[in-house]
């Protein structure tokens, strides 16, 4: 059935007075047809008619004149109310996800806390893996980091990238563990880092609330990293 042929039957389905097999192609199209349903307010046609019940008339003829079609509208009123939301959901989940990226914290070399071979060799290979981690290879990063010889000294730089390569492969639970050592720690070149990474091990939790309130205290403190998480708060907020 063609649009205006629907149009055409409108009255005579609101009356009940339509044919059987052009009520069967009538309902069909009203299903299938998002501009008709749409566009042509059967609801508020309904709410403006004026109903009245004849005292010869069955109850029965009442409700397949008048209910039947109310019932049909209601119904389609809540499959498109559930597309709505379900559409809402699936918006807020991707502008999370995309609020919970980070940019990739920068590498300084040179802070391993002596000058002995040991120290030396190891910032030579945390260099190498610094270079696969620039590159996002984070599985690789792990594999050089979590060797005995990174464990056994837990250099607080080394600790603070592990946690960021956790980050990274969104395992946000052993991220958020690493983080809070660190921050426990109170260690000057990676407190403040600290604070802000947690905040997106938050968001990665689904705790958007405890994460804006953690950005929100790093916005005022006196910290390189405030103005970054005074940015945080203000995404946050716009969602």
């Amino acid at each position: 059935m063609k649009c205006h042929e629907f149009q055409d039957q409108i009255e005579a389905y609101l009356l009940g007075t339509i044919e059987e097999a052009q009520r069967e192609r009538f309902e069909e199209h009203f299903f299938q047809c998002r501009k008709c349903f749409l566009g042509l307010k059967i609801n508020e046609n309904l709410r403006n008619r004026e109903v009245r019940i004849s005292i010869k008339e069955k109850p029965r003829l009442f409700v397949f004149k008048v209910l039947r079609p109310v019932l049909v509208m209601s119904s389609l009123f809540l499959i498109i109310l559930s597309s709505a939301l379900l559409l809402r959901q699936n918006r807020q989940t991707r502008q999370l996800e995309e609020l919970a990226r980070f940019e990739l914290p920068l590498y300084h070399q040179g802070e391993m806390r002596g000058l002995t071979e040991q120290d030396a060799a190891l910032e030579v290979e945390f260099s190498r893996a610094m270079q696969l981690f620039q590159a996002g290879k984070f599985a690789a990063v792990l594999d050089i980091l979590e060797q005995p010889a990174f464990a056994a000294v837990a250099y607080p730089k080394v600790e603070f990238f592990r946690a960021i390569c956790y980050l990274g492969k969104n395992d946000a639970d052993r991220a958020g563990g690493i983080l809070d050592a660190l921050i426990r720690a109170m260690d000057p070149a990676y407190f403040d880092e600290a604070l802000y990474y947690k905040g997106f091990v938050l968001l990665r939790q689904g705790r958007q609330e405890d994460a804006r309130a953690q950005f929100e205290k790093i916005a005022g403190m006196l910290s390189p990293m405030a103005g970054k998480a005074r940015d945080m708060v203000r995404r946050i907020d716009e969602l």
